[in-house]
């Protein structure tokens, strides 16, 4: 017997289709399971999808074709369409996608960046940005919409299956967007993420960024699936004011507090993100202001020499500078990485993801 929508739960909030990628876990069992009559339909239906990446009900032999056909109306999980990719000559593709929103059709991006033993998604949480940073190409779009936990796990797993990548170890939030503007779908998401029978990463594996929100950096606790990321980019208020719109609402001295606070009650560690610019935050004093700054607290520094680009105005310090700026941390005994450059030739590299037609593409 085919199952209706309407003879579910009173109650049941759901629209139809369901969009599957957006259901934690043992929603999707309970829920499938429902829609096609028996519980553990929707035990094998979620293990087909996330465990044997069938993306097509006629794959799926075990559950029978009356019922898959019931569910071919039922649940949407498709992965997203691939507008474009666009291969790095360092091997990173940036993959384009088109989804629906609220307000129509819109393009994002998520980069695929492949190392030795580590491959990385950076997925976008948000179409274009709220947060206006000075030196983010992506912040010159402007915010057009929010995405929904559906539409962050599906960048994972829509790259997880393409032919041309490797499987994914580690996902980070650092793409289109302001995550935590868009908090409580990015923590569904990473709960997905995260989960043993959903896309089962370590929860050390995957990283949320921030701007700064320290509301939402005071609301994180130890049960959070992810390590938290904190683009802090200058030691001044004065400057990072400027660069970062944010801080005229959360200094510095309210930012560190909550990092503090963040790292106190999760017994985890912070990952800082400080971009490099030439004149602007490359200096030795800058240097010093950031010891004071982050010392005091678990964490690690990330140096991200800046992206040039046609569309800004501000520069890629030299060589040495940004070898001068690493060695002051190391003599401080912060842990400290310099970030590869990669994909600066798709822009894809950090701070640039936007769509960007003059580029050749693969």
């Amino acid at each position: 017997m085919v199952v209706e929508p309407k003879t579910l739960n009173e109650g049941n909030q759901h629209s139809f289709p369901l969009a599957f990628f957006g259901l934690e876990i043992e929603e999707a069992e309970s829920l499938v399971g429902s829609l096609a009559g028996k519980a553990y339909h929707g035990r094998s239906f979620v293990n087909f999808i996330y465990k044997h990446h069938k993306t097509s009900l006629d794959q799926m032999l075990s559950i029978s074709k009356e019922v898959r056909e019931n569910l071919k109306n039922l649940v949407d999980f498709s992965p997203l369409v691939i507008k474009r990719r666009l291969i790095s000559k360092d091997g990173t593709i940036k993959f384009l996608f088109e989804i629906q929103t609220t307000k129509g059709p819109q393009e994002i991006e998520s980069v695929y960046i492949p190392d030795d033993e580590r491959v990385t998604l950076c997925v976008s949480s948000q179409v274009g940005c709220k947060m206006a940073c000075q030196f983010c190409l992506t912040a010159q779009l402007g915010f057009k919409d929010s995405l929904t936990a559906a539409q962050i796990v599906a960048q994972v797993y829509s790259v997880n299956i393409d032919p041309q990548t490797r499987p994914i170890t580690n996902v980070v939030f650092m793409g289109m967007g302001e995550p935590f503007d868009n908090i409580d779908e990015v923590r569904r998401a990473t709960r997905i993420l995260t989960h043993p029978r959903g896309l089962n990463l370590s929860a050390r594996k995957v990283t949320v960024s921030t701007v700064g929100l320290v509301d939402k950096i005071d609301s994180l606790t130890k049960d959070d699936p992810f390590r938290l990321a904190v683009s802090l980019n200058s030691s001044t208020d004065e400057l990072r004011s400027r660069l970062m719109p944010v801080n005229r609402r959360w200094p510095l001295k309210e930012l560190m507090r909550a990092c503090h606070d963040y790292s106190q009650r999760t017994n985890k560690w912070i990952t800082f993100e400080y971009i490099l610019m030439a004149g602007l935050t490359d200096q030795p004093e800058d240097s010093s202001r950031l010891i004071s700054l982050i010392g005091p607290l678990r964490c690690k520094l990330n140096l991200i020499p800046y992206n040039e680009s046609e569309f800004t105005e501000f520069k890629r310090p030299s060589e040495q500078a940004v070898l001068n700026f690493h060695q002051m941390m190391l003599k401080a005994e912060v842990p400290v990485f310099i970030r590869k450059n990669r994909g600066n030739d798709i822009f894809a590299a950090c701070g640039m993801l936007r769509r960007v037609q003059s580029i050749s593409l693969n």
